[in-house]
């Protein structure tokens, strides 16, 4: 069972022009991760996601964040989450960033059609008064073929709160990962937020970047271990230099 995308289409295209309405935002890229369209219900997961900066600039060299995620697959085409996440400024030590709730609607049946399609939604509120909240929109598309999976996520980002900024910024990720064997795959993801919709900046000034993947799943009884290991390299002047990143997910 999917989710009926035809009788709900007016309501989509209504949430993705709420989310889209111009104003500005600062480009945050600190939740590289890739979202999936598929759904499995009654699939529970849990999550550990992190990224540190590794760039000549001090004002960004050292910057890590971590996040965790719980996720639950309530139906066939829904899955919610919760998300709280700890970030470390460069210089500085940890602390408390985001609350976030998180859900993921499946839109067509797996395999059925040339793409996978998917909608993705996440409320983030930061704990720091002064700081805006953010709501972001996910449009979430996958393809595969043979030993090759293909997924772009294309993100539109609006804070609101009494520190927001009027703007929507655009992001994407894609991956591209090839199975080895059952549990073993490399690839590439390539991450980045072109900037303000209503005007983009220059393509130097803009943060762009791509690395090299392995994905690795390890099986212990009835649990299942994936683990990701990404490293990206900056492509522009206005991305960091490099950005290792991670991902454990657990699913019981």
């Amino acid at each position: 069972m999917t989710f009926p995308i035809t009788r709900n289409l007016p309501v989509l295209l209504v949430v993705a022009l709420v989310i889209a309405t111009p104003g500005y935002v600062r480009a945050d890229l600190t939740d590289i991760k890739v979202y999936f369209p598929i759904v499995e219900r009654g699939d529970l997961q849990f999550e550990s996601i992190g990224n540190m900066v590794v760039d000549d600039d001090n004002e960004y060299h050292g910057f890590k964040h971590q996040e965790f995620e719980l996720e639950y697959g309530v139906k066939d085409f829904w899955a919610t989450s919760i998300t709280a996440s700890v970030i470390k400024p460069a210089g500085e030590g940890f602390k408390y960033d985001i609350l976030g709730w998180e859900n993921t609607l499946q839109l067509t049946e797996e395999g059925r059609y040339w793409l996978d399609f998917g909608f993705h939604m996440e409320i983030e509120v930061n704990d720091e008064g002064d700081e805006p909240h953010n709501l972001e929109g996910r449009f979430l598309f996958r393809r595969v073929s043979g030993a090759f999976e293909h997924i772009l996520n294309v993100n539109f980002e609006q804070q609101f709160g009494s520190a927001a900024d009027e703007s929507t910024e655009l992001e994407y990720i894609w991956r591209t990962e090839y199975s080895l064997d059952y549990d073993t795959a490399i690839g590439f993801e390539a991450f980045g937020a072109p900037g303000e919709i209503k005007y983009l900046p220059a393509l130097s000034e803009q943060d762009h970047r791509l690395g090299p993947a392995f994905y690795q799943d390890v099986r212990i009884g009835a649990v299942t271990v994936e683990m990701n290991l990404i490293w990206l390299i900056g492509l522009t002047t206005g991305s960091a230099a490099h950005t290792p990143h991670w991902q454990i997910e657990i699913e019981f």
